[in-house]
């Protein structure tokens, strides 16, 4: 008999969030302690600290990735392999320009295994794609659609999920001006216009920009190479906040013929039975929720409508594990309508 993933996992939530940030946390300092100490070796000695920053590199930090976190997470082993090539690039940007040929010659014992799974990837992509157009033939919802193709293809695992939300999240940032699908809908809510959202995302991103700038300059200083990924990073974490703006305002809540369709962007969805909504009511910014009632308003603090369900709904969110509650309250524009048609 096979048991069900949900007792696979024998970390709790808090756990597994703890060993990610441990190991994520071990590479900033291997990486800022290796720049630090290249830097400041006497000639004598550089060679030395850069060999044994690349050991920590491609050796210490991958052995830690996978016992804190792909053997603890039950991830697919050949994912190391992605570690390692992470690491092998970071390595090659760092090292003196005499030593990079190691990093070359680890990359070509890498490569045979790389390019196999590569392989077993593309192979998957086909079927991937045909699950994804028979799920959006039915309602289109790129999020949910494709971490669902994905699950049904390649399994319901913790990697699959968060290579899901990324692809998602990178779906909605590079091409935010693409128009989502039309959908059938009987009406349909956004959710942003009436607490203004749009100004407060364009002062936050502006801000972004600025320290984007200033704080690269402020690395050039130190470190070249620190910069740069800094920068990269930081770019990526940009891309994020327009993805998320761009979910939202492209995807509304939207009442179907018999179902009502809940969302905040690429955040949260619940696709519910009318039937199954025993009360709607308008609140106020002063409301407090109960602690069994999900709060998925824009802004925790602006939320206009309760909903109360005769059955507990599921709700699936990015990045985390699914929930299942009986209150929402959440942001919706024309509320009084939404209530009104309900």
């Amino acid at each position: 008999m096979e048991v069900p993933n949900n007792l696979r996992m024998t970390l709790s939530p808090t756990t597994v969030n703890k060993n990610i940030w441990f190991a994520l946390l071990t590479a900033l300092c291997i990486l800022a302690i290796g720049l630090f100490l290249m830097h400041k070796a006497s000639p004598l000695h550089q060679d030395a600290v850069a060999s044994g920053f690349l050991f920590d590199m491609v050796i210490t930090f991958p052995v830690a990735w996978y016992f804190l976190v792909i053997r603890p997470l039950k991830l697919r082993k050949w994912s190391i392999l992605l570690v390692i090539t992470c690491c092998c690039t970071v390595a090659y940007l760092i090292l003196p320009t005499h030593q990079r040929h190691y990093i070359l010659q680890l990359r070509e014992l890498i490569a045979l295994p790389e390019l196999a799974l590569l392989i077993y990837t593309l192979s998957k992509i086909r079927h991937i794609r045909r699950e994804y157009r028979q799920l959006q033939a039915i309602l289109p919802d790129v999020a949910y659609n494709l971490h669902q193709s994905m699950v049904t293809v390649m399994g319901n695992t913790t990697a699959i999920k968060i290579i899901a939300s990324e692809l998602t999240i990178l779906r909605f940032g590079l091409f935010f001006w693409k128009k989502q699908p039309a959908i059938t809908a009987s009406h349909s809510f956004s959710i942003h216009r009436e607490i203004a959202y749009a100004s407060l995302f364009g002062v936050i991103i502006s801000v972004c920009a600025i320290e984007l700038v200033a704080f690269h300059l402020f690395l050039l200083h130190y470190s070249h190479t620190a910069a740069i990924i800094v920068t990269i990073l930081s770019i990526y974490g940009t891309l994020f906040l327009i993805g998320d703006f761009a979910a939202i305002i492209q995807t509304p809540v939207l009442i179907l013929q018999d179902r009502i369709l809940l969302r905040t962007g690429l955040r949260w969805r619940a696709l519910v039975d009318i039937s199954n909504i025993a009360s709607t009511q308008k609140v106020t910014d002063s409301f407090e929720p109960t602690p069994t009632c999900f709060n998925g308003g824009l802004m925790k603090n602006h939320v206009n409508i309760l909903f109360t369900f005769a059955q507990p709904v599921q709700i699936e969110r990015l990045y985390r594990k699914p929930i299942t509650t009986t209150q929402i309250v959440m942001t919706i524009d024309r509320v009084e309508e939404l209530i009104a048609i309900i």
